[in-house]
């Protein structure tokens, strides 16, 4: 197995086992879900019986490959996994588009392009991303695992500019309900295009 894969679906997953639950709790029964940055799947495996149908996308195919394996393990029907990159597909209509700490890695530009295109493609977006920490040891852990992660530069500007609520001001996005996460340092956003700003236009 591809190390990085291991250490998405042995550690990371695990530790986010709580966001995800939180998440699938915002789901809708029988929705049409997106989710942008997709990873090994964790989040459609947990909402695979909740949702009708489920399209999960990722730039790195090793992960994607672990997630089609492991939906053909679980013999999944209602959930399929792709390996597109997001700011060069053309989306389809969906009832909620997700995505979970993935946005920050990216420059602004092209974050809120990703954003964009979700606000567009559903009636609601879940954004679950960093936000202020409570704690001295949340905000060390964030620190340390964006440096040692590679997008440390993009991250600082994220939180710079204001976190999420910054991106969905720049989309011209509202935010109807923000919640924390049990784990420090990460909040649950659900957006809604801004159809008053857009009358306005």
């Amino acid at each position: 197995m591809n190390p990085r894969v291991w250490i998405k679906s042995r550690l990371a997953d695990r530790a986010l086992a709580p966001l995800r639950s939180e998440l699938v709790d915002h789901i809708d029964h029988g929705s049409v879900l997106l989710e942008i940055g997709c990873g090994t799947g964790a989040l459609m495996f947990h909402a695979a019986s909740k949702i009708s149908y489920g399209y999960g996308i990722d730039l790195d195919c090793d992960m994607i490959n672990y997630a089609v394996k492991k939906c053909r393990q679980k013999n999944l029907a209602n959930i399929e996994f792709a390996c597109l990159d997001a700011l060069t597909t053309d989306v389809s209509k969906y009832d909620i588009a997700t995505s979970t700490l993935c946005l920050h890695e990216l420059k602004e530009d092209s974050a809120c392009a990703i954003l964009e295109t979700m606000i567009n493609s559903a009636d609601k977006v879940l954004i679950a991303d960093y936000s202020e920490p409570n704690s001295f040891s949340g905000k060390v852990g964030i620190e340390m695992d964006e440096f040692i992660s590679g997008h440390y530069r993009n991250f600082r500007k994220y939180r710079k500019n204001g976190w999420m609520p910054a991106y969905a001001k720049r989309v011209g996005a509202r935010i109807n309900n923000v919640t924390p996460s049990v784990i420090d340092g990460i909040s649950i956003w659900e957006l809604k295009k801004d159809m008053h700003k857009m009358s306005q236009a």
